[in-house]
């Protein structure tokens, strides 16, 4: 459990098997941009990856973390875990497999609107990109909402409008989505950015 620095009545902890529907109902203060009738499927997905009690992370390879106050109310929620463009059946089996255990992908991020503006949300990035670093981790990956481009820049993501990935010796896999963009954030100096067929690609993550 760890304290943050500047909201001290805040702690950060993993989100328990039983605290799914708190979990869910801050997951969706976020849209989604999921049709209602697909929320329930979602909510299953969750609870099933919450039973997850194995390493490395609190839930297996995923990782869901509460901010909570003093009081033991959360306030604010996290998951990060396998990005869906690292699961690609295109993609060989074995290239999928490392890239779970070097790259992970920040699926959701929300903060009560009652605890907002008081640097929650950039606590848990930070608690996030610490474990993960601390565990091996090369990279982490995001989508985010246009809007959001200066908030993720801010925090030492590179924003791109189409993910490009050189996988080594797979090749070179692309991701696009208008309504969305994608940000990177190394945490190993062999992560850079280079240029291919003209897009930004992130390079490193296999080597």
């Amino acid at each position: 459990m760890t304290s943050l620095p500047h909201t001290p009545a805040i702690t950060i902890r993993p989100v328990q098997a039983n605290e799914l529907d708190t979990y869910f109902a801050l997951t969706l203060l976020v849209d989604l941009h999921l049709p209602a009738d697909h929320l329930p499927a979602l909510k299953d997905t969750i609870g099933q990856a919450l039973k997850d009690e194995r390493g490395p992370f609190s839930h297996g390879f995923n990782h869901f973390l509460f901010a909570e106050t003093a009081d033991g109310t959360p306030v604010g929620a996290v998951h990060v875990g396998p990005a869906r463009w690292m699961l690609e059946r295109q993609t060989p089996a074995h290239t999928r497999r490392a890239l779970v255990e070097r790259v992970s992908n920040i699926d959701t991020i929300a903060v009560h609107p009652d605890h907002r503006h008081q640097g929650i949300a950039s606590s848990l990035m930070a608690r996030v990109e610490t474990d993960f670093r601390n565990a091996g981790y090369r990279a982490l990956t995001l989508r985010h909402e246009h809007d959001k481009k200066r908030f993720f820049t801010a925090h030492g993501y590179t924003s791109l409008p189409r993910l490009a990935v050189d996988l080594p010796p797979f090749g070179l896999l692309t991701h696009y989505d208008p309504a969305w963009k994608y940000a990177v954030k190394p945490l190993d100096p062999t992560v850079t950015f280079t240029s291919q067929r003209g897009l930004t690609t992130v390079t490193g993550l296999l080597h």
